[in-house]
């Protein structure tokens, strides 16, 4: 503005040669002089702001540019036209992600002929004099889940990606969550983790499946075959993969873990007072998976080999009372899994898979040999007698003293036959079975011996988010003939989804 004033002022006096002062032609040059090495700025100035205007456009054009193609490679078009996913805020100074709110609404009704351990959904059954012939019926929505997928993309070999899946499983009749019922089942953290793709590298980090045994019968039974040969579940866990693409697209996929083992429960309440003892963490060291997998195709459809094992360890104290005398045991487990299209009745997709395995120290979240990780011996001070149990509910930890802890061995392993009669209709049929071995459970009062499971399902979808589920599953569970004979439970379940 001074500069306009300036430019205006010089005009004006050059313009009065009429008035009584007299400027000399020195101060009209250097007048002159002024003005031009003003304009001469401006322009360097008014070049200047052009050149970053221009510098701003193209920096706009490039991020509108980058924004529509991660729009593009990450989101889907559907036909009415809506745009999956979301953005995230992006906080604590990141910046923003791609996220998708995704899961199933689920509707069962639920009617066996005889009791099981569990309702909603079965575990394994009770001997013939317990609950043989005692039908139950309920209706729950527990199997019901939601869960969000976040993904940053930094480049073509760089991604960011993370998980929260969450669904209603939790149950608990402790102090802590009284008054609890099915009614209003609180949220359960099924998956929480991140995960970091490089190139050919994945890193891993949280609450995910189990690296080992990666394969799941197809069941509508929410366990889908646990302690019925459906070996792992899910476990908090580091996991690194390494990916090997080799010929005609087959992939090499080679994964290690350090996971937080979970197959020994807690001793009784009482013992957890003043600090919680849990032989899986006392122990001292993380839990060790690896798997290596083979996918390749075979008669032009997805194939599956698979080899797998994991060896994590236990402690307890022989003497609660004065937290001496270490006792360890240790749980491994080895085994193969495989899927394989079948060449025949190709308009039926007819797939077979399943899996096979042995091993030691599997109850808990390795979910074999029944639930029955070892057996614990211990001297049971009012009663004057030792003990053989798989827990230790019974156990006082003022007086009792824990002698010896024997692994359980088991074998099993399931196989299932998957096809589509039509193109709706999605069917799969199937077997399994976890079979401790029984010397392992010598003097365990109601000891479970083994246990099988036969299953079909079907699922009908009327179209892609609504479908109708129909599963029969009979399982039956050896026992002693002091402890009640064997157990039989024939299980109907009626299914209604909504997937989004």
């Amino acid at each position: 503005m001074k500069r306009w004033k300036f430019f205006l002022l010089t005009c004006g006096l050059l313009s009065l040669p009429s008035l009584s002062f007299s400027v000399t032609d020195e101060e009209v040059y250097k007048l002159l002089q002024q003005l031009m090495n003003e304009v001469q700025e401006l322009k360097q100035e008014n070049q200047y702001l052009k050149k970053e205007i221009e510098r701003l456009k193209s920096q706009q054009e490039k991020e509108i540019k980058e924004v529509k193609t991660e729009i593009a490679k990450n989101t889907k078009k559907e036909e009415s036209g809506i745009s999956s996913g979301f953005f995230s805020k992006g906080a604590y100074g990141a910046g923003k992600s791609k996220v998708d709110f995704y899961g199933f609404i689920k509707g069962d009704l639920i009617w066996q002929d005889s009791t099981s351990v569990g309702t909603v959904y079965l575990l394994w059954t009770l001997p013939k004099k317990q609950g043989g012939h005692d039908s139950t019926s309920t209706i729950t929505f527990r199997h019901s889940r939601f869960g969000f997928d976040l993904t940053k993309p930094y480049n073509e070999n760089f991604t960011i990606k993370g998980k929260f899946e969450m669904d209603f499983y939790t149950q608990s009749n402790s102090a802590d969550y009284k008054p609890w019922n099915p009614q209003h089942a609180p949220l359960r953290a099924r998956l929480a983790y991140l995960e970091i793709l490089k190139n050919s590298w994945e890193l891993r980090a949280g609450h995910d499946w189990m690296t080992i045994a990666q394969l799941y019968p197809h069941l509508s039974n929410f366990p889908a075959g646990s302690y019925m040969g459906n070996l792992a579940y899910r476990l908090t866990q580091i996991r690194l993969t390494k990916n090997f693409k080799l010929f005609d697209d087959d992939l090499l996929k080679v994964q290690v873990a350090l996971d937080k083992p979970f197959n020994f429960g807690k001793l009784n309440s009482g013992l957890a007072s003043f600090m919680d003892y849990e032989p899986d963490v006392d122990f001292g060291y993380p839990g060790l998976e690896a798997r290596i997998a083979y996918h390749t195709k075979l008669f032009e459809k997805p194939a599956l080999f698979a080899l797998f094992g994991h060896y994590s360890g236990q402690e307890y104290k022989e003497d609660y009372k004065t937290l001496s005398g270490d006792k360890k045991t240790t749980s491994f487990s080895t085994g193969l899994e495989l899927s394989l299209p079948i060449p025949f009745f190709k308009k039926y997709n007819p797939t077979l898979s399943g899996e096979f395995w042995y091993g030691q120290g599997l109850g808990g979240y390795y979910t074999a040999g029944i639930d029955q990780t070892a057996r614990i011996k211990y001297w049971d001070n009012s009663e004057k007698k030792y003990v053989y149990a798989t827990t230790l509910s019974n156990f006082d930890k003022n007086e009792d003293k824990i002698i010896s802890i024997t692994p359980v061995h088991a074998i099993g392993g399931w196989v299932e036959l998957g096809f589509n009669p039509v193109p709706k209709l999605q069917t799969w049929v199937g077997w399994g079975i976890d079979n401790p071995l029984n010397s392992d459970l010598k003097g365990v009062k109601g000891a479970r011996l083994q246990q099988q499971m036969y299953y079909a399902h079907f699922l009908y979808k009327f179209v892609s988010e609504f479908g109708v589920g129909l599963e029969y599953l009979r399982a039956i569970t050896d026992y002693r003939k002091e402890d009640g004979d064997d157990g039989v439970v024939n299980r109907f379940m009626l299914s209604f989804y909504y997937f989004f």
